[in-house]
């Protein structure tokens, strides 16, 4: 941790955890995740312990074993990242990959494709800028997920197709991802998706 001696001080262990204490330590896991010193598993395992903890006592263990930055480091920015991008052509990210708070999707006459289902998502809320350009971005989600799109179209188009199960059994909302949707759609398409299916896979 970057603070030890307060967050495992016992009068500040029984402090109560704030969201940004619980996105810090999910970044550290990123982190780490990044640099091969933990697997998938154990990322995606202690990262559930991150946003189940109530205290600050709680989070503390939870990279007890992990190296603390360097002074002066920083951690990584939407900013730091790399736009997935599709120009005349066709891009796909799935698989197990660590899912940044902020992916930007940008397809230019070609298509792009946004796979969540086996993703390991290093916050609880994640946001995802997609914006097409005579082309098309396609996200596929986990059943459970939460999906808001806030985009915009113009001459475009945008739509989620498969049912939605974002439900728990007793009708209230899941606790599975949030995936916000911002960017625009312009002569393209913005595609949300549920089931098993790409109608794009052999260019259609």
């Amino acid at each position: 941790m970057s603070e030890p001696s307060r967050w495992e001080d016992p009068a500040g262990a029984a402090v109560r955890a704030s969201d940004d204490e619980r996105d810090h330590v999910a970044a550290l896991l990123g982190d780490a995740l990044g640099a091969g010193r933990l697997t998938v598993e154990e990322h995606s395992e202690r990262l559930e312990a991150v946003y189940a903890a109530r205290t600050r006592g709680e989070l503390a263990p939870i990279t007890a074993d992990l190296p603390a930055p360097a002074p002066g480091a920083r951690l990584a920015t939407p900013a730091d990242l790399d736009p997935v991008r599709a120009l005349f052509s066709k891009v796909r990210r799935s698989g197990q990959w660590p899912v940044p708070p902020h992916t930007v999707a940008r397809a230019g006459f070609g298509a792009v494709v946004i796979d969540l289902r086996q993703a390991v998502f290093t916050r609880r809320e994640v946001v995802i800028e997609a914006d097409s350009f005579f082309g098309k971005v396609e996200i596929v989600v986990p059943d459970d997920a939460r999906v808001y799109d806030m985009g915009t179209a113009l001459f475009g188009k945008r739509s989620q197709i498969g049912g939605r199960q974002d439900k728990d059994a007793d009708g209230g909302e899941s606790d599975g991802p949030v995936v916000r949707i911002t960017g625009r759609s312009v002569f393209g398409h913005v595609r949300v998706m549920r089931d098993f299916k790409y109608p794009w896979r052999d260019g259609r």
